[in-house]
Parts: C-alpha cells; structure tokens; sequence
C-alpha cells in the first residue's frame, strides 16, 4: 500500500496538537518540532504511526525520526497546513 504523505502529516499535527506547534524544520532523517507545550504531545500514539520509526526531545524540541524517503514529503505537507517554517 502506498503511503498518504497527507494523511500522516495530519496524524502528527493532531498527535502534537494544532495549536501547540511554534515551528518545523527538518533534517535528512528527522522532522523536527518546536512545540509550546511538550507535556501536550502524545509521544505513545506517535510511536504507533506506522512509518515513524521513533521520537524524541531534545534541544527545546522534539524529532521525530521518519527516515531518508519520506521526510522531506512529510514536511512538505505540513509547510503546506500553514505552520512557521525555520
């Protein structure tokens, strides 16, 4: 089955909460999000998401680690909902 580029951006936007997001960036490997509140994101459901291969915080925001193929589709999927880029 293909992958929903759509689909899975907007899983992790809700996991993380909508209005808890402050920016997005990415490297090669890892979305990376600076939230207002981290206590909010639910790190569990993420983890669940097939194709997320793990989370974590670090530095004042959390990564979450999709992969070479996929991250740059993911972000630019979230880049398109509106969110702050850095």
């Amino acid at each position: 089955m293909e992958l929903n580029y759509k689909e899975l951006a907007t899983k992790i936007i809700e996991l993380v909460g909508k209005k808890n997001i402050s920016s997005v960036s990415h490297c090669a490997t890892r979305l990376r999000l600076i939230v207002k509140d981290k206590n909010k994101v639910n790190v569990s459901e993420i983890e669940k998401l097939e194709k997320v291969k793990g989370i974590f915080f670090d530095a004042g925001q959390y990564q979450i680690i999709l992969g070479e193929k996929i991250t740059k589709y993911i972000f630019n999927e979230i880049s398109n909902m509106g969110y702050t880029i850095i």
